[in-house]
């Protein structure tokens, strides 16, 4: 008898009940990863204005390198994931242990996932530079418009056509900005669902190379990406809830989310396991 996968909804439930076991190291694991991550891509801004093109192109490549490195934590938190999924004891140290052993085979696969994302992402960038270019061009927002914007908070009165037509441009600009971000960002993650088990696999093949993984994943991910999108997708709505309550549902949710990929990716493996054992 062929072995069956689970469904996303049996995934989901076990993630669940995973998830309020390991609760407070699987919060700590998350919100630590990405405390370092995002104060490094910050001392990198920092260090690196971008107002320059020479400034911008350094600073994207130093940003480039800091998500690499950043690599290294994503295995350490599949390392804590996989504990707690397979009921095991973990610590917030196994959240480095990726510095203690096949870095650089990390550092590669994470290269080329980066690349990916990266390249992704340009045209986000690019609207991002032309949205603030149009926030400048409303007079009562940028520019010489911040004298304007003062006038009317000091009660000057100011032609509601002019406001209604700032009003218009800010939130063209603002949709526009939204849904090119919301296009780079399902375009990156179908490019990089086939490298999904990367991160996992170097931890149970730690014999492997960069290369063998990344086939792997690939063999793999065959005939499995669309469920896995579709169980990405599952959690837009738990999402899109944390926006009207300020975030705070996040701790839940990306712990919850992460766990349900982590069941998701022990899944394709035991199914692959037993097909093979029965071959």
């Amino acid at each position: 008898m062929q072995p069956q996968y689970k469904s996303n909804s049996e995934i989901k439930f076990l993630a669940r009940m995973q998830t309020g076991q390991y609760l407070g190291i699987l919060i700590g694991t998350v919100l630590l990863k990405f405390v370092i991550s995002f104060l490094a891509v910050d001392l990198v801004s920092s260090l690196i204005p971008a107002g320059t093109t020479i400034g911008f192109a350094v600073n994207y490549i130093f940003v480039f390198i800091v998500q690499v490195i950043a690599s290294v934590l994503n295995v350490g938190a599949a390392f804590i994931f996989l504990k707690s999924a397979c009921s095991m004891p973990s610590t917030i140290r196994d959240l480095f242990c990726g510095f203690q052993q096949n870095t650089v085979k990390i550092l590669k696969i994470g290269a080329v996932i980066v690349v990916i994302e990266s390249i992704c992402m340009i045209p986000l960038e690019i609207a991002s530079v032309q949205y603030v270019n149009v926030i400048n061009s409303i007079p009562l927002l940028g520019g010489s418009g911040g004298t304007d914007l003062r006038a009317l908070l000091a009660g000057s009165t100011i032609d509601s056509y002019e406001l209604l037509e700032s009003y218009s441009i800010l939130y063209n600009a603002m949709m526009k900005f939204y849904l090119i971000m919301f296009v780079c960002a399902v375009i990156s993650l179908i490019l990089t669902l086939p490298f999904f088990p990367a991160f996992y696999m170097i931890l149970d093949f730690p014999n492997w190379s960069a290369t063998t993984i990344l086939k792997k994943s690939f063999e793999v991910m065959n005939g499995n990406k669309l469920r896995l999108f579709l169980l990405y997708a599952g959690f837009i709505p738990a999402f899109l809830l944390s926006l009207f309550t300020c975030g705070i549902t996040l701790i839940w949710v990306i712990p919850y989310m992460n766990m349900a990929l982590t069941n998701f990716y022990l899944d394709i493996m035991s199914v692959r396991n037993k097909t093979v054992t029965n071959t």
